[in-house]
């Protein structure tokens, strides 16, 4: 059993262990001599509540109500907004990516609007309720995921229970499954790209088309691809950025890959950087106005008319992945070796795939 009062940067911060387990938070107060001899006492008292068995692993009992401009005892609302903020800080997700975050910090602000550590299983249990009495499963779920992920991120700095309280309604919810997407046919694929190659209108998409048919990645990850990120023998390319809505940032798993091309991918390639002359810099698939694909306005205008013409079920531009990752696996592509090309995590590879696994090696030909 130990109390170490370190410094961290210009402020305080108090480590504990205890029984074998490793506890900090950080005081919010400047190491000056009075703060100091302040959070020398916290010590202290945390010394004795150890040695008395009184010692709250929580350590709300040892932290100031307020600490320096950021309350301990944060309403939820208020946690729930700084944890956005942290995630487009630290993940640099896109702009648009707060509609996810809106409903959830709004709902909040009108139905739970209280301290967040006073959020308890019964609470989360009928804010659970609530959610589910206006929203699928699904959506529920998803919602509930993020505050649980909020009030993890929170453990150390404010004032939240040890045990979090989203936790356990999040495992109960279990929403009806999903409809499989149903991935294009080889035949589909070829017709898609040939009435992509001889549009009047979209023929400037074809070779886009072709890549994410061949490669497999998602659709940002493509719209963002520079020629820097293409090997010189056109055999692979560097994948670890994505743009989103004109956002460039880190894939969605923020891991880059490096990915081997096929012939027909590797040749369009060659070809492409002939004919443009492109810098390292530039995009390999700009839009017509040189700027990122949209995947609004491709969806909306070139693939749904594409796919209309070619009398072919309308399917969003993800089912693109989709058709790549099972045409791999049922032409034998080992799953473990997909997950790395394609930036899957290998055990959702398995479960979503797993019905279309089969013979021999990776991406097919169209």
């Amino acid at each position: 059993m130990r109390v170490y009062v370190e410094r961290d940067r210009t402020r305080l911060r108090i480590r504990v262990v205890y029984q074998g387990k490793k506890y900090q938070f950080s005081t919010g107060l400047t190491d000056t001599k009075t703060n100091g001899a302040y959070v020398q006492g916290v010590a202290s008292r945390i010394e004795l509540d150890m040695v008395s068995g009184q010692f709250d692993s929580t350590l709300l009992k040892y932290r100031p109500n307020a600490v320096g401009s950021n309350p301990a005892g944060v309403s939820c609302p208020e946690l729930f907004r700084q944890f956005t903020e942290h995630q487009f800080k630290t993940k640099g997700l896109a702009p648009g990516s707060r509609r996810r975050y809106q409903p959830i910090q709004s709902c909040l602000e009108q139905r739970l609007n209280i301290p967040a550590h006073q959020v308890s299983d019964r609470i989360a249990g009928n804010y659970a309720a609530l959610l589910l009495e206006r929203l699928t499963a699904r959506s529920a779920k998803e919602r509930l995921w993020m505050l649980a992920s909020c009030w993890d991120w929170a453990q150390g700095r404010y004032h939240v229970p040890e045990l979090n309280p989203w936790t356990a309604q999040v495992q109960r919810i279990k929403p009806q499954p999903s409809q499989k997407v149903k991935p294009f046919t080889a035949a589909e694929v070829k017709a898609i790209i040939g009435a992509f190659r001889s549009s009047p209108h979209y023929q400037h998409y074809a070779d886009f088309v072709v890549f994410l048919f061949g490669v497999g990645c998602r659709f940002g990850e493509a719209a963002g691809l520079q020629w820097k990120h293409v090997a010189d023998d056109f055999q692979t390319v560097w994948i670890g950025e994505s743009v989103s809505r004109g956002h460039r940032k880190s894939t969605k798993t923020g891991k880059a890959r490096t990915v081997m091309l096929s012939p027909t991918v590797a040749k369009m390639l060659g070809d492409r950087a002939k004919s443009l002359k492109a810098n390292p810099n530039d995009l390999v698939f700009p839009s017509p106005k040189g700027l990122p694909i949209d995947d609004h306005n491709f969806r909306n205008r070139a693939w749904k008319t594409i796919l209309e013409q070619c009398h072919i079920e309308y399917r969003k531009p993800y089912a693109v992945r989709h058709s790549a990752i099972s045409h791999a696996l049922a032409n034998g592509a080992n799953p473990m070796d997909l997950a790395e090309q394609t930036g899957h995590d290998k055990r959702v590879l398995l479960d979503v795939y797993a019905h279309a696994i089969a013979k021999q090696s990776l991406f097919v030909e169209f």
